[in-house]
């Protein structure tokens, strides 16, 4: 007889599972911060050391199992290979390599499990081993086990994305920054994975109610799902549920003894007790034990393992229809709550024809896409639609077939054991677990289809704030509105505010004469030949009444151009306290017409005043979780704003505290001391700030640089102006002696030349590398530093430059089939917009893109289809991308 522990519930009753269907169970031990520590990882990922090589033990018993004393043999498993990863350079962690290669134990497979071998499955639990954090890593997202070791390093030690990918890119195979976002949030999740077992562990261990084995096969869970398997058994039970009633009544060994078919036979008339009304009858009886079977069954691990394999194997379809009008209306009364009341109000501003494409909608749930998926989770929360799920007959017979091999092929077989099980089998599908099935399902699909509509905003965030900036341009900037009227900022070259006014051309008080006369004073004082046109409310009544002044000669069209700009967010910068600090004495109408000249000279410093959020490029963007979205374009932000690089001693607070490394106290203490002590002279005078140590130096030094105009037109080193980070001045200076050239020549035609050509030389490349012990990749890479024009924009590599126009064309004038030309707005998961001079943009479909993909700012020609001159829309087909980066609209003439 084993003398080896056992667990308590195995010796009787089969271990159960809860299952929470709400997303606040799963990441309750979850942190809210994305900071990264570490001591603390190091600490988390010590586990996998401590318990690498635990053999894992049987999960799950059957009954035949449980009448067996004698556990199942041990069988050995192979070393693995220490050598398969390397060790980021210069960095070592002996807990996690001698984790790896300590050899694990497995068990053989228990006889229960033939029943589930033979279904054609592995076993849920046969790949049971616990993991280091960069094991995990590499797995899950499917990188090199050698840069995941590095990604997980790296991040341990605070580095940021920008500097990773700039000057750490060698370390993680290349990496791009999207990439490697998705990355580090799969990261900081194993990393709270990893705590939550150790926490559910220590609580465990506290009640003394696990042991050695159960603890390791907790750290084993490779998600939150499977931890949450593995943790419910030892839940306390929910108080009230008709299963834990039953248990109450004492009906738990009856329900035992039927579901397992152990001795003796259950007889119904003897457990009947007229004295209790809740046992009086055998029907009653019953009911209490079906209860009982159908709460096991619907728990057991294995019975759920299986309902996850099959609704991958059947086909499942979501389908939708929609509600009818009583029900919409009735969601849309007026209730006595206030919340009722802003519900109501929302739906009535949500014209349900936008729905109308899924009244009738059904689908795959493999082929489902995100955008369709979001668009029925909105119509649904808004009462437009009812969804359900459909499941074919092969599911539900599979899984019957299943269920009974699990519990019928094995004990004492006599009619009652029939009829209950039976009866609790139907009751168990149809109540217990496809339910349960619906709602992972439809957890999964708006899980995937958030984080395409947070891929998608990102994305176009990025390409908004690396449009190229008009330099050299006064620019007239228009608010459009009705009651308030258009208000106008004349801004200079150098985005200071030289006019403000309002004029007042549509609406009740309009006077035409008036605006005219006053927007052609204002260009033809300050000799402006620009105007930035909000493209918010009065936009296009705007737009004609350009149009207009341009037809009658009033405005030369033969060098005064506008530009629609994007308005997003300008009234919310315009009450903010950044807008307020700037423009204390200014009207926050005034603000906002400030805002939009800006954000034509400067889309990125502009744009990076307000909150992401804010600025509308996105898909379904208020249908996902505002925190994960807010994370993510952070994220985007400081990668733009470290890429395109910033003047130490002229940069904002709104751009600095942006740079990698920095936050917002630190930028105000950077700012703090050049008004102080004056304009910094160096890149290593940052280390003089407060609060600026050697970690945020590394981090943001390659982003900021001293331009000679801030410090009198001399720099103490060239290098402060370039890509080159501190910590390789040494080797671009062992490089600019080889070619027998000056710090002071850096950007010179000449220099750039001599550079390129020492570049091409794979024998004086591999000198300097060995001499300076420095990874060819990061040798490469600052060559191309060198190469660099001084003070060159990043952006201008993109050359995405704002479209210009002379004028408007009206939907009216549009023909299905005509030929037009414009620029992309905003790209989503089912197409983009196009901006082709009409009143409203066009949706250019996936369908229609000849598997093209475009970016926000792209110029392309297209060819008019599906036009609906009464409802304002039309749709559009792809003809060809242009390559001219500035195309001007004209207007028709007859």
């Amino acid at each position: 007889m084993s003398t080896r522990p056992r667990r308590q519930a195995a010796t009787r009753k089969r271990l159960v599972i809860e299952i929470s269907d709400s997303d606040e169970d799963a990441t309750s031990e979850s942190k809210d911060t994305d900071e990264y520590r570490p001591e603390q990882a190091r600490a988390v990922d010590s586990a996998a050391a401590a318990t690498a090589g635990v053999a894992k033990r049987k999960r799950w018993p059957t009954a035949r199992d449980t009448a067996a004393d004698a556990p199942a043999a041990k069988k050995k498993r192979g070393k693995k290979d220490s050598n398969v990863e390397n060790a980021c350079p210069n960095q070592s962690n002996t807990e996690t390599e001698a984790a790896a290669s300590a050899p694990p134990g497995s068990l053989t497979q228990p006889d229960g499990a033939a029943a589930s071998t033979t279904t054609g499955r592995s076993s849920f639990w046969e790949r049971r081993k616990v993991w280091n954090i960069h094991e995990l890593l590499a797995e899950t997202e499917n990188i090199q086990p050698t840069a995941a070791r590095n990604i997980v390093q790296l991040f341990e030690n605070e580095n940021t994305i920008p500097f990773i990918c700039r000057y750490r890119r060698d370390l993680v195979d290349h990496l791009p920054p999207d990439r490697l976002r998705d990355i580090r949030n799969t990261y900081t999740e194993i990393v709270d994975l990893r705590k939550k077992a150790e926490n559910i562990v220590t609580q465990l261990e506290r009640e003394n109610v696990i042991n050695e084995e159960i603890r390791d096969e907790l750290m084993c869970a490779k998600n939150n799902e499977e931890l949450e398997f593995l943790y419910a058994p030892y839940k306390p039970a929910s108080k009230g549920t008709l299963a834990e009633r039953a248990k109450a009544l004492g009906l738990e060994d009856y329900a035992d003894r039927l579901l397992y078919g152990t001795a003796p036979q259950v007889k119904l008339s003897s457990i009947v007790d007229p004295s209790n009304e809740a046992l009086a009858t055998e029907t009653l009886v019953l009911n209490g034990i079906c209860n009982i079977i159908i709460h096991n069954i619907s728990k057991n691990t294995n019975v759920l393992e299986e309902l996850r394999r099959l609704q991958n194997v059947h086909r499942i379809v979501l389908m939708c229809s929609k509600t009818k009008d009583s029900a919409a209306s009735k969601a849309s009364s007026v209730s006595g709550s206030k919340a009722t009341k802003s519900s109501a109000i929302a739906d009535r501003k949500i014209d349900s024809s936008k729905f109308e494409n899924y009244f009738n909608f059904q689908g795959d749930i493999k082929t489902i896409r995100p955008h369709q998926m979001l668009a029925i989770n909105r119509a649904e929360k808004h009462k437009f639609l009812s969804v359900k799920m459909d499941t074919n007959d092969y599911l539900k017979r599979d899984l019957s077939r299943f269920i009974s091999e699990q519990y019928m092929s094995q004990g004492l077989q006599y009619p009652l054991r029939r009829e209950t099980f039976n009866r609790a089998l139907e009751e168990c599908i149809t109540k217990k677990l496809q339910p349960l099935m619906c709602r992972q399902i439809r957890a999964d699909l708006k899980e995937k289809a958030q984080k395409a509509a947070i891929d998608v905003f990102a994305k176009n965030l990025k390409q908004l704030l690396l449009i190229s900036p008009l330099k050299g341009e006064r620019i007239l900037g228009i608010d459009p509105g009705f009651t308030n009227g258009c208000k106008l900022a004349i801004i200079s070259e150098t985005a200071d505010v030289l006019d403000t006014g309002v004029i007042y051309p549509h609406g009740a008080r309009a006077n035409k004469r008036a605006a005219e006369q006053k927007l052609v004073e204002l260009l033809s004082k300050h000799t402006c030949q620009v105007i930035a046109l909000g493209n918010g409310t009065a936009c296009r009544e705007t737009e004609f009444w350009l149009t207009d002044l341009f037809h009658a000669g009033i405005l030369d069209s033969r060098s005064i151009r506008y530009s629609i700009v994007n308005e997003n967010g300008a009234s919310v910068y315009s009450c903010s306290d950044v807008a307020s600090k700037e423009f204390p004495t200014m009207d926050t109408n005034e603000r906002s017409a400030v805002s939009i000249a800006r954000r034509l000279n400067d889309p990125l410093s502009e744009y990076v005043k307000i909150e992401p959020r804010h600025l509308g490029v996105g898909m379904y963007q208020h249908d996902v979780s505002e925190k994960t979205l807010t994370e993510s374009l952070k994220d985007v932000v400081s990668e733009c704003v470290s890429y395109v690089g910033v003047d130490l001693n002229t940069a904002s607070l709104s751009v600095l505290k942006h740079i990698a490394g920095l936050s917002e106290k630190k930028a105000e203490k950077i700012i703090e001391y050049r008004t102080a002590k004056g304009p910094f002279q160096s890149r290593k005078d940052l280390l003089s700030v407060r609060t600026i140590g050697e970690k945020s130096f590394v981090q943001c030094a390659g982003f900021v640089r001293i331009e000679p105009l801030s410090v009198g037109g001399r720099l103490k080193n060239p290098l402060d102006c370039t890509w080159v980070h501190p910590e390789s001045y040494k080797v671009a200076e062992t490089i600019l002696g080889e070619c027998d050239l000056k710090l002071s020549d850096i950007g010179k035609a000449s220099f750039i030349a001599r550079i390129k050509e020492f570049s091409a030389s794979k024998t004086k490349l591999d000198r300097i590398a060995k001499q300076h012990k420095l990874p060819m990749d990061r040798l490469e890479f600052l060559l191309v530093a060198l190469q660099r024009e001084l003070l060159q924009d990043y952006r201008a590599d993109l050359d995405k430059r704002p479209l210009f126009k002379q004028g408007l064309t009206r939907i009216e004038d549009l023909s299905n089939c005509e030929v037009v030309t414009g620029a992309v707005t905003n790209v989503t998961h089912f197409g983009a917009f196009v901006d082709i001079g009409v009143e409203r943009d066009g949706l250019l479909h996936k369908s229609h893109m000849k598997n093209c993909d475009l970016s926000i700012g792209d110029r392309i020609v297209a060819s008019v289809v599906n036009l609906d001159k009464k409802r304002l829309k039309f749709g559009l087909r792809l003809e060809n991308i242009l390559a001219e980066t500035d195309t001007s609209f004209t207007f028709k003439t007859e």
